[in-house]
């Protein structure tokens, strides 16, 4: 059974193309209960104390477009109940899974089966454009979205002609295609791109960074199919979005959350946020990254988990495996960048967290109404520092800002867990 709460003047967010407007909230076992004058009559019928209004805000849930999640049903590091549980404690109502495996998703019997309704947080799957994501022969399309798979997702594109069979086909009309920056099993040793500080850190540089040459690929692609739902995953060169604001047909583009909040410049030496996929970029870089976020160039903000052991944690930094998870750090640190520091509109923030996200993947965006469960209440103002202990649950070991104090913390939310 949900906690029940009643909030006089909560700063309230009702969805998309909505101002926060300040009003009484009454919520009864996890369920928004009542609004206004309704609100405050109800909960003095039934003896609900008020509840410190603050700076808090109700919103709707968080939307992750893109995250990896290796083995849902038997992983160590990660499966589906452990992600699950912390992305609903952090606010988030869908995640979307990359085809990323072991055993990669390029059939329906590999696509987990989800059901989705709206007490809990819904999970998607993106399916393989390619067997394997080698690049060489199509999956079955047809099934795989008919099994339930959000779109197709692929980072082998340079042989055009198989990319082109694929997109020529009926099966893939309004589905997203997702097409990746990083190639699979990539050799490039580098893990941070190279300027002044990273020049003199000792960590392995990424000298040539293709990634202007790989979306101008994906460009002369969405020329020739203007049509199709294609996005690109995880832009994070300030030269890339230069190449797309010049592009005469719009197309869509991700952004690891990770990438507007660190740079080179900004994180301490031992912060396991250094080695990520996409790597990270100069301060100049991240300021070009977000001039592009402000400016539509980039549509929506994804999670773009990737969790980690505590044996691959230990292994020095050049060698170990790329990425962090932490949903518990995504909606707390962009507060802080954007609507602190940048002074954006709070519905700002949620359009490129949540309604974008949901716009992409072609699902029903988020938003309070009555009876409902997906809800999630954010303190600005919450203080705590990030470590298991105070998060009150295993989560895996690669998160940034370990041991740091954070302000801001997402404190209750409407899902069942």
């Amino acid at each position: 059974m949900g906690k029940s709460f009643f909030f006089e003047n909560i700063n309230i967010l009702m969805g998309s193309n909505a101002t926060v407007i300040k009003d009484n909230l009454l919520i009864i076992d996890g369920k928004i209960e009542a609004f206004g004058n309704k609100a405050k009559e109800e909960a003095l019928k039934k003896n609900i104390k008020i509840s410190k209004s603050g700076n808090k805000i109700l919103a709707p849930m968080l939307v992750d477009i893109h995250s990896f999640l290796e083995d849902p049903l038997t992983g160590v590091d990660d499966n589906l109940e452990n992600l699950k549980f912390r992305a609903k404690k952090s606010g988030f109502g869908t995640i979307a899974f990359l085809p990323n495996s072991k055993n990669w998703r390029d059939d329906p019997e590999k696509i987990p089966f989800q059901k989705n309704y709206d007490f809990d947080l819904n999970i998607y799957f993106w399916g393989s454009l390619s067997l394997e994501d080698q690049g060489k022969k199509l999956s079955p399309h047809c099934e795989l979205l008919k099994s339930g798979s959000i779109g197709l997702s692929t980072s082998n594109f340079f042989d055009n002609s198989i990319i082109f069979k694929g997109l020529s086909l009926d099966a893939v009309k309004t589905s997203p295609i997702l097409f990746s920056l990083t190639k699979k099993n990539s050799l490039q040793k580098g893990i941070i791109n190279k300027d002044i500080k990273t020049l003199q850190s000792g960590f392995y540089i990424i000298d040539n960074n293709n990634e202007i040459a790989e979306v101008k690929n994906i460009l002369g692609i969405k020329n020739i199919f203007p049509d199709k739902n294609i996005v690109i995953k995880n832009i994070s060169d300030s030269n890339s979005l230069k190449e797309i604001e010049k592009h005469t047909i719009p197309i869509s583009t991700t952004i690891s959350w990770w990438s507007l909040i660190a740079d080179t410049n900004n994180l301490e030496f031992d912060d396991l946020g250094w080695k990520v996929d996409p790597p990270l970029g100069s301060q100049e870089n991240r300021e070009f990254l977000i001039k592009g976020l402000e400016n539509d160039l980039i549509q929506a903000i994804a999670v773009n988990s990737k969790a980690l052991s505590d044996e691959d944690t230990f292994i020095p930094i050049n060698d170990r495996p790329a990425g962090i998870s932490s949903f518990e750090l995504v909606l707390p640190l962009l507060w802080k960048e954007f609507v602190v520091k940048r002074d954006w509109p709070i519905p700002m923030l949620w359009k490129y967290l949540s309604f974008n996200p949901s716009n992409l993947l072609g699902i029903m965006q988020e938003k309070l109404s009555i009876g409902s469960k997906r809800w999630l209440i954010f303190d600005p103002d919450t203080k705590w520092i990030n470590n298991q202990i105070n998060l009150g649950y295993d989560s895996p070991s690669n998160f940034p800002k370990k041991n740091k104090l954070i302000k801001g913390k997402v404190i209750h939310v409407g899902l069942d867990f």
